[in-house]
């Protein structure tokens, strides 16, 4: 029992780790706009292109599209350095 707990203690810590790791952003991708301009979602964010992204930015970027109230679900992602945003407009 403790040669599987210890795997998957060392797994959840390293998962961790990469996901506190700040990045700077390169670029900002938007998926999932039907009627909504990508301008009106980027124009909400609290980052910019050349920003420094944590995590606590990130939960704030996530909550400041939703006060639009144009969105029924936000997701943020990473590939490399881009922020892509997946939304489903209301």
């Amino acid at each position: 029992m403790k040669r599987l707990l210890l795997p998957a203690v060392i797994s959840a810590l390293m998962i961790a780790e990469v996901h506190a790791e700040s990045f700077t952003i390169s670029d900002i991708r938007v998926n999932g706009l039907q009627r909504v301009s990508a301008g009106s979602v980027v124009g909400a964010l609290p980052l910019n292109v050349g920003e420094a992204a944590d995590d606590a930015r990130l939960v704030d970027a996530t909550r400041a599209p939703f006060r639009t109230g144009f969105f029924q679900d936000i997701q943020l992602g990473r590939e490399g350095d881009v922020l892509v945003i997946s939304v489903v407009e209301r």
